[in-house]
């Protein structure tokens, strides 16, 4: 498979990819600061973060993250800038269907002081070439809120494609929200892109 070509002039952000597995040490004071820094915006838009988010969270996160890697039900992975090795972010699949429909989705966050610099379109790249190469997948999916513009943006950046509004399509707590639904098919990461 072709790697993704950014498109010329615009610098794609050098990332990394590391599996939230614990043989890659991650460390929970470091993804503990990343949430109390992003604290505000994460608590809109994704239902884990909560007012009290704390230590005992992030442990709960990192076991949980191990075991769905090792039954391969869904992949977390943290997001690191190549040079320095700094926490961005986290982006993953889940509901990950390895045979069958071959297909599972994306969902990813990004700290407030990295965003609007790509990080967020070039991990959705990234995690989508790990899908098709590694797991063999035909397709992954989005599901955004509809008002979550930023995400949205980032999503068609990554050269996702809107496939339309799925309703009812996010659970948020108690709430069940319309989404907008966007996809990517290995042919997509082969297109010119902005990050």
């Amino acid at each position: 498979m072709r790697t993704a070509r950014p498109t010329p002039g615009k610098a794609t952000p050098q990332l990394k990819l590391t599996p939230l597995m614990a043989a890659a040490e991650p460390r929970v004071d470091e993804f503990l600061q990343a949430i109390i820094e992003s604290k505000a915006t994460l608590m809109r838009w994704m239902p884990w973060c909560h007012a009290d988010y704390g230590v005992p969270d992030v442990q709960r996160w990192f076991a949980a993250a191990e075991q769905m890697w090792s039954s391969k039900t869904a992949f977390p992975m943290l997001i690191r800038s190549k040079e320095g090795g700094m926490l961005l972010g986290g982006v993953g699949l889940h509901d990950v269907l390895l045979y069958g429909k071959r297909e599972a989705e994306i969902g990813y966050w990004v700290r407030a002081s990295a965003r609007s610099q790509g990080v967020a379109s070039t991990a959705v790249r990234a995690i989508a070439a790990f899908a098709f190469n590694e797991l063999n997948l035909a397709r992954v999916s989005i599901r955004i809120r509809l008002d979550n513009t930023s995400s949205r943006r980032a999503a068609e950046r990554a050269n996702a494609s809107f496939e339309g509004v799925a309703r009812h399509g996010i659970v948020h707590g108690d709430a069940r929200l319309d989404a907008a639904q966007y996809s990517l098919l290995p042919a997509d990461l082969a297109r010119p892109w902005q990050a």
